[in-house]
């Protein structure tokens, strides 16, 4: 672990804050691992445990440190920051963000719509919809659950497609339906045992869960979504005006 720079004038806290923050940028210290403790650091550069805590508590208010009630302070691993000013899907922002993106399919199969698929998608209750289920990583990590239902009488090839390398909208829009606008509602739930499961987490941890219905440029809705994001590796931005 990096020294402190014991520079005249600079205070002791900012000196073990950057310090840190040079091990984080430098990936001497890594996302998910665990910062010696304040004692172990106090007594390393011959600081106050109180000056130690609060360099870590500035990191931590900066997003780059993460606390766990009596286990320890670790290295928090890089966000998803979606900009929600814009609708972009999961790849195109991976991109943009220079993240390394990947999808795993979990379920592809055609299946009666149920009554809240049926009413997004404006179709009849009962009437065939698509019904893609993908686990999304970033840098390798688990972010997302991304459960899909589209319709098969617009879609009905859309099973013979690569699901893994390229986004449904992309397909979409060659069969003459390009996304153009999106409803979506978002709630804070916990995860369940399943949802823990599958996004390597502990069940009871937050998720960023929506709920989204895609139309396309002629208004027809061609997607609806319940969507569970990572609430430690997942944030939005979203423009106000008034």
């Amino acid at each position: 672990m990096t020294s402190p720079n014991k520079t005249n004038g600079v205070p002791r806290y900012i000196q073990i804050r950057e310090s840190l923050r040079e091990d984080i940028l430098n990936s001497v210290l890594l996302p998910g691992q665990k910062i010696p403790s304040e004692d172990e650091l106090a007594l390393k550069f011959g600081f106050s445990r109180m000056t130690v805590r609060q360099g870590i508590s500035d990191l931590i208010d900066e997003g780059l440190l993460y606390r766990r009630n009596g286990v320890g302070t670790f290295v928090t691993h890089p966000q998803i920051v979606r900009d929600h000013t814009r609708l972009t899907n999961f790849l195109e922002n991976a991109k943009i963000k220079g993240i390394e993106a990947k999808v795993q399919v979990l379920i592809a199969d055609i299946l009666p719509a149920k009554l809240r698929v049926s009413r997004a998608l404006d179709l009849k209750e009962g009437e065939l919809v698509i019904h893609i289920k993908t686990l999304r990583l970033a840098n390798g990590d688990p972010v997302t659950i991304h459960d899909a239902y589209v319709p098969y009488r617009i879609f009905p090839l859309m099973l013979q497609e690569d699901l893994e390398n390229h986004h449904i909208w992309e397909y979409m829009e060659a069969y003459g339906f390009p996304v153009k606008r999106a409803v979506q509602r978002m709630e804070a739930r916990e995860a369940d045992e399943e949802i823990a499961g599958l996004l390597n987490m502990d069940v009871g941890a937050p998720i960023l869960y929506k709920e989204r219905t895609v139309y396309s440029e002629n208004g027809t809705p061609v997607e609806f979504t319940y969507c569970y994001n990572r609430g430690d590796r997942y944030s939005l931005t979203v423009a106000l005006f008034r």
